[in-house]
């Protein structure tokens, strides 16, 4: 095909935080000035009140906010490594719901754990379904805390490790569920396991996912079996200046049809002039889509990259990919 250009403003936000009436009680909304994926043209991402006494280790949230299950997921936009997050992301994470959620960690934050309840229809979008989302992660940070930033350049004196796993099960993630079914919806139940590990010059994080997702309504199938993982490693050139990295990432939507993987493999350049708050990325590399993709039914490939009108059986395609994007947070 031909090649295609454009420019782009993916993200345009304004953040707001603080307490009210307690300091304890405390809230935090993010508005989307460029495009969302709620109903009504919401313009809401995060609308959050929070209970976190300064003095306990624990907190309650309500609201809309990124339900924990994903370690790349929760990790903001803002404080990625590449340009975009890999291609696993949109298959097995629920990014943004509605609903409560109790955090607490113990031994000066090096273990943790998030679990909560959502809506299971996604971000800014009514229950559609009798049937929530349930999510929660734990974690152990042994060399210190983890904080969620991927790369180097904010790297401390000494390194850092993040070991997790993650578990969601309910309705079918980001509203993926079959219009008009309310009871009785297919059910989706996913793992994954969660690394990272940061020194001074060094940053490595990588994700494994284990999907189940069944078939019975409205149609009935056999459960389709997914599986994917990432995995990227950087490097400061110029320590806090200039970072080089590379990611591989691959997807299989249903493991019970041949040669229909995704693959994702990235070389990536980053120079920061404030860490994460005034940078310049970009990255080139490809998406190769195996010859028996386009056999996979539309609930199989929901969530990956798609192919639009060129996607044909028996023939393996890829999408020779490069993205630059300079980025200001203030």
């Amino acid at each position: 095909d031909d090649p295609l250009s454009q420019f782009d403003v993916p993200r345009m936000r304004v953040k707001l935080s603080g307490s009210a009436y307690r300091p304890w009680m405390r809230y935090s909304f993010q508005f989307e000035f460029s495009r969302t994926s709620g109903e009504s043209a919401s313009k809401i991402k995060d609308a959050i009140f929070e209970i976190r006494p300064a003095d306990r280790s624990y907190r309650v949230a309500l609201g809309q906010f990124k339900a924990p299950f994903g370690l790349q997921q929760l990790t903001s936009f803002s404080r990625q490594q590449f340009v975009d997050r890999a291609i696993t992301d949109g298959k097995y994470t629920p990014g943004r719901d509605m609903g409560v959620m109790f955090a607490a960690t113990a031994a000066a934050r090096r273990i943790g754990f998030e679990a909560g309840i959502f809506n299971g229809s996604g971000e800014s979008i009514r229950q559609t379904t009798a049937i929530p989302l349930f999510a929660g992660r734990i974690f152990i940070d042994p060399l210190g805390p983890y904080e969620l930033a991927e790369g180097a350049t904010d790297a401390g004196a000494g390194p850092v490790l993040h070991l997790g796993i993650g578990t969601r099960t309910g309705r079918q993630i980001r509203g993926r569920t079959a219009p008009g079914v309310f009871t009785d919806a297919d059910r989706q139940t996913a793992l994954n396991g969660e690394f990272a590990f940061k020194a001074l010059r060094f940053y490595s994080t990588a994700e494994y996912f284990w999907q189940t997702e069944e078939q019975q309504n409205p149609v009935v199938g056999p459960d389709i079996e997914s599986r994917g993982y990432h995995a990227q490693v950087g490097f400061m050139v110029v320590p806090r200046v200039l970072e080089a990295g590379i990611r591989y990432a691959e997807v299989n939507g249903n493991i019970d049809v041949p040669a229909s993987s995704v693959r994702e493999i990235r070389g990536g350049l980053g120079y920061f002039w404030r860490g994460h708050n005034l940078k310049v990325q970009a990255d080139v590399g490809q998406l190769r889509y195996e010859v028996g993709f386009a056999g996979l039914t539309s609930r199989a490939r929901a969530g990956l990259p798609g192919l639009g009108t060129r996607l044909v059986t028996g023939e393996a395609l890829g999408d020779r990919q490069v993205r630059v994007q300079a980025q200001v947070v203030f």
